[in-house]
């Protein structure tokens, strides 16, 4: 690694760490990997994952794991610590990314390949989430890097393929079967595409496999024998393929919803994107780096969009190989050819238009901001204004470098710009939406009122509550509520003589039964992920 390779490492960490802790975890995901973590601490049930008191059968353990393993010296999970794998991981594909970068083209290429995965939008939000996705990103980047070792020539096929399919294997304990189908499907169609599948047999073709039974088969085989008895590693799979892939769950999508997400995903470089295209297509043939890149963009936008289950972050395995074409499109206007050789010039237009409209677009939000305001009521008008003043800022610079042609300046003050962009919104924008999104101050209401009840062995029925009940348990530290959609189950328990409590979403309170709800009394509000929501009883605590 270069010196300005190991300097985008540092100041990457220092926009992935910078303020990580500074508020709470939100819904709808972070708040369900903590409390797991969370009760694989109190319980001890690490095959398994449980969470609000229940067997988890959609997410395997492996995050869980990481973030209960760096909880361990604390005693207890943080902010921080269900956010470190994350970051870590996200880290550690930069560190991939580069030395791809490295391989293919130089090191110039390298660290700009660096820079741009850690300033687009989406790679850097999720660097700093509790959530699987950047976890899953790099370890199929730790695949598809042996992968790429092994086709160069730098490793042996045995320790390659060992090293592809035991991470494949860490994968799908990280987030189930898509975490063999993405690096396996990209091989596979690199192979095809140089019209060489035959040379997979060289790939460890016995040993890799039976490393990647003994990594993921080692696991389901205790949680089958050691585990709770009403989870089923069968049932998972189903899950994940049938009900997940097929049908959807909760995110069903069109086919063509990648083609809106994505672009705004890949903000602030969306402007580069169709030169990289082009030019790794145009090359495709005589670029082994650019072919890999391209065939791994494709293969997994594709793959999702015919998966009925959609999420803007399913994709963000593509992330690295954008940025390392990307990179090229730089390095090849910017004229390295001691880095880009062999590969034919273009015109810098291929960088200018794009970033031209991207800052032109940046310079119109930011001046849109005094007519914005109103709508962000819950933000000072000070931290408004300076989050559009570090916008105006960097889409101007952006704009004048690319209108004067200069591509190479406009790309760095793009990323200049966002780099404080988003060090500023970390450290101030953040923690001030704290009141809007966190569920602290909820739950710990919930445990204070609802203490007799539940001391006297009545549940607190949560009502299309969305992801809050998970919160609710992870800030109560362990406030199990019954998670529930159907009116039918809180009809029944709100008719019980005894006094008991619920929370509900209030805009659909319609449906429940009047004489349910007849002497209901509402102890607490709040307005969570979207939700209008509410702490009810059965009837006045006063009365018992």
């Amino acid at each position: 690694m270069t010196k300005t390779e190991r300097w985008v490492l540092v100041l990457s960490a220092l926009l992935f760490a910078w303020f990580l802790g500074a508020h709470d975890l939100w819904a709808p995901d972070e708040p369900f990997f903590g409390e797991g973590a969370r009760e694989m601490l109190i319980d001890g049930q690490w095959l398994v994952t449980h969470v609000n008191g229940v067997v988890n059968s959609h997410k395997p353990p492996l995050f869980f794991w990481l973030i209960a393993i760096f909880s361990i010296p604390l005693g207890a999970v943080t902010e921080v610590t269900a956010r470190l794998p994350s970051v870590l991981a996200a880290l550690g594909t930069l560190v991939l990314v580069m030395r791809l970068g490295r391989r293919w083209f130089g090191p110039r290429t390298a660290a700009v390949a660096g820079v741009l995965l850690a300033t687009s939008y989406m790679f850097w939000d999720k660097a700093r989430w509790s959530q699987i996705d950047a976890l899953l990103c790099f370890l199929i980047w730790v695949a598809l890097s042996a992968f790429d070792a092994w086709r160069a020539g730098d490793a042996d096929g045995r320790k390659a393929g060992m090293l592809f399919w035991a991470a494949a294997g860490l994968a799908v304990l990280a987030k189930g079967p898509v975490g063999l189908l993405i690096p396996l499907g990209i091989a596979v169609a690199v192979l095809a595409v140089e019209r060489d599948l035959g040379s997979f047999r060289r790939f460890a073709p016995l040993v890799g496999p039976l490393t990647f039974v003994l990594v993921t088969g080692s696991w389901a085989v205790a949680a089958t024998l050691w585990g709770p008895a009403e989870y089923s590693v069968i049932g998972a799979l189903r899950e994940h393929f049938v009900e997940r892939g097929m049908h959807g769950m909760h995110h069903v999508r069109p086919f063509w919803y990648y083609g809106e997400r994505l672009p705004l995903s890949l903000l602030p470089w969306t402007g580069l994107l169709p030169g990289a295209l082009v030019l790794a297509w145009r090359n495709r043939k005589t670029s082994a780096g650019l072919r890999v890149a391209f065939v791994a963009t494709v293969f997994v936008v594709v793959f999702f969009s015919i998966s009925t289950e959609k999420r803007d972050l399913y994709v963000l395995p593509a992330f690295p190989a954008i940025a390392l074409m990307m990179a090229a499109l730089v390095a090849t206007i910017a004229g390295w050819r001691d880095e880009i050789r062999g590969l034919p010039e273009m015109h810098r237009r291929w960088i200018t238009i794009g970033q031209a409209i991207v800052g032109g677009f940046f310079s119109l939000v930011a001046l849109a901001v005094p007519f914005l305001h109103d709508r962000v009521e819950y933000l000072p008008s000070w931290m408004v204004y300076l989050l559009g003043g570090v916008l105006l800022a960097t889409g101007a610079a952006t704009l004048v470098t690319a209108m004067r042609g200069r591509a190479f300046p406009s790309v760095v003050a793009t990323a200049a710009g966002m780099a404080v962009l988003y060090l500023a919104a970390t450290a101030v924008v953040l923690p001030a939406m704290e009141p809007r999104k966190s569920s602290r101050t909820f739950a710990l209401e919930i445990k204070k009122i609802t203490a007799e009840s539940r001391a006297a062995g009545h549940d607190v029925v949560a009502w299309r509550a969305g992801n809050i009940p998970v919160a609710i348990a992870f800030y109560s530290d362990g406030l199990y509520t019954v998670d529930t959609n159907d009116v039918e189950v809180l009809t029944r328990h709100l008719r019980q003589d005894a006094l008991v409590y619920a929370v509900v979403l209030m805009s659909e309170l319609e449906e429940i039964p009047a004489d349910a709800i007849e002497g209901m009394q509402i102890h607490a509000e709040r307005r969570l992920s979207r939700r209008d929501l509410a702490l009810v009883s059965n009837r006045s605590p006063r009365l018992e």
